[in-house]
């Protein structure tokens, strides 16, 4: 029989520990609560370690007409970008008005001029270019068949979208939350006091009880299940659409994005990671949240790509370094009959429901309202607690002196050529000043792990040693991205990251 441990009381339990999940942690911990995070998988194990990296205004409800929603993102996204200057880059998105696009060029620059002022003026001016520059300042893209192309602005995680949530979950935890990942509820009663939620630790097999006042469920796909499990409901429903991305070389020089519209009228992207070039994302209805990409998902991609752009050499599945795939969940009427919707024009928005138990769902959502959603978890929670203390700082990049503390250090190191000025970036990016002090204490941890990334080995011990890491997956993956922009053989050929994991029991 597994172990049981004592009973614990928390304020808050929130389960599901995706960027949802993540930023009412922090949100609530921020304000004096108890919280506890849980989640059977690592932290933004699922959904929120597939997105496309993007903090978006979302251009594409232009169409739709939804100017509501693209005004409140647009406000988000630029929230989002004044706190976290490195964590979100500003970036150009370079759409090239090929046979596919929905627009031309005139309409093309009024949807672009209007997306840059419904967002208040927050990122650059668009620009404009005619087809005959298009060769000389975008030759991939250039055919006969397009007719020009244009150029807006918005946000891309430079880092992989789980370390944004990591981010969250440790600023949760420095505010006093319990945050554990492979730890699944498979109880949850409801009693006089609350709830009592039963949880077993998937690694070790433990089990344990705690008691909260509230409930969040931030379970994404999985919210219906996990609010069956106590009978609480939702007026709102979910339907899932799954999105695949394929990691190939670097096939751009430019450091923008590129934007297309596939054979169905859908926009994809070409997305800079490091030194490979991400494409995607597909947009196709299905019934399971676990799905997985298939043959036709990466034969539709590659079609796509290789009818859009001059390449030297069509991409072929051989070309595909890694892959993922994420099942977002859409916010649909219950009581409507969703089968004859325009799927495609379903937006991301979330809805936050409140059972009058205790129970607070939210489903849907992006990353780009995940300050909002946090913000608004506080407040349906006070109808249940009374929540008294001031907030405290839950989100933002550290403080500018401490920056500049940073950067002092790392110009030393650098001058020393013990460091490379991109590598001292990515440390501030990813850690702050803890992670310099160790490479400073630690000369022969400054090796990087694979040449061209700029990743240490003295990175991933920070990280296996400070950010509850316990699969290589969870390392390499989800707090790095080296399993995106790295192939699964050449990273099993690295012997001394093999062997750096088999000293942390990592696998």
């Amino acid at each position: 029989m597994s172990p049981q441990i004592p009973l614990t009381f928390y304020d808050v339990v929130v389960v599901g520990a995706g960027i949802n999940g993540s930023v009412s942690a922090a949100a609530l911990s921020a304000r004096g609560l108890s919280v506890l995070l849980v989640d059977q998988r690592d932290f933004g194990g699922l959904t929120s370690s597939q997105s496309s990296n993007l903090i978006w205004g979302g251009i594409k409800y232009l169409q739709s007409y939804e100017f509501g929603l693209v005004f409140k993102l647009s406000r988000a996204r630029a929230k989002l970008m004044r706190n976290y200057p490195t964590k979100i880059v500003n970036m150009g998105f370079f759409a090239a008005l090929g046979p596919n696009a929905p627009f031309g060029q005139v309409l093309g620059r009024f949807g672009t001029l209007f997306y840059w002022a419904i967002g208040l003026f927050s990122t650059p001016t668009p620009n404009f270019f005619a087809k005959s520059k298009l060769r000389k300042i975008e030759p991939t893209v250039y055919s006969e068949k397009v007719r020009g192309a244009v150029e807006y602005f918005d946000g891309v995680m430079p880092d992989n979208d789980s370390r944004f949530v990591w981010d969250f979950v440790s600023r949760a935890r420095e505010l006093g939350a319990t945050v554990r990942n492979y730890h699944q509820v498979h109880t949850l009663t409801k009693s006089t006091e609350g709830f009592e939620v039963g949880i077993e630790n998937l690694l070790s097999g433990q089990k344990l009880s705690v008691r909260a006042k509230v409930v969040i469920n931030a379970a994404g796909p999985f919210a219906k299940e996990s609010n069956d499990l106590v009978g609480a409901k939702t007026k709102k429903d979910l339907v899932f659409s799954k999105g695949i991305h394929l990691v190939v070389r670097k096939i751009t020089s430019d450091s923008r994005v590129l934007t297309f519209w596939d054979e169905q009228g859908r926009i994809f992207y070409v997305i800079p990671m490091h030194d490979r070039s991400v494409i995607g994302t597909t947009d196709t209805r299905v019934a399971d949240p676990l799905e997985g990409v298939s043959d036709q998902d990466r034969e539709f991609v590659l079609r796509q790509i290789n009818l859009s752009m001059t390449l030297d050499q069509p991409l072929r599945v051989e070309d595909i370094i890694s892959e993922r795939c994420g099942v977002r969940a859409l916010v649909v009427d219950r009581n409507k009959d969703n089968s004859k919707s325009d799927w495609h024009k379903l937006s991301r928005k979330h809805r936050v429901e409140t059972d009058p138990r205790g129970v607070i769902s939210i489903l849907g959502g992006k990353f780009t309202d995940c300050i909002n959603v946090g913000e608004e978890i506080v407040q349906k929670v006070r109808k249940f607690i009374p929540i008294t203390a001031s907030a405290k700082p839950w989100f933002g990049e550290d403080s500018t002196n401490l920056k500049n503390s940073f950067d002092a250090r790392a110009k030393r190191l650098i001058s020393d050529s013990l460091l490379s000025e991109q590598v001292a970036s990515q440390l501030w990016r990813r850690h702050g000043i803890a992670a310099l002090e160790r490479l400073e204490n630690q000369p022969e941890a400054r090796e990087l792990v694979f040449e061209s990334l700029p990743i240490t080995f003295g990175e991933l011990s920070f990280i296996a040693q400070n950010e509850e890491v316990r699969t290589a997956e969870d390392l390499l993956r989800r707090r790095l991205p080296i399993a995106m922009v790295r192939s699964e053989i050449e990273i099993k050929a690295n012997k001394k990251l093999q062997s750096f994991l088999n000293d942390y029991k990592l696998s």
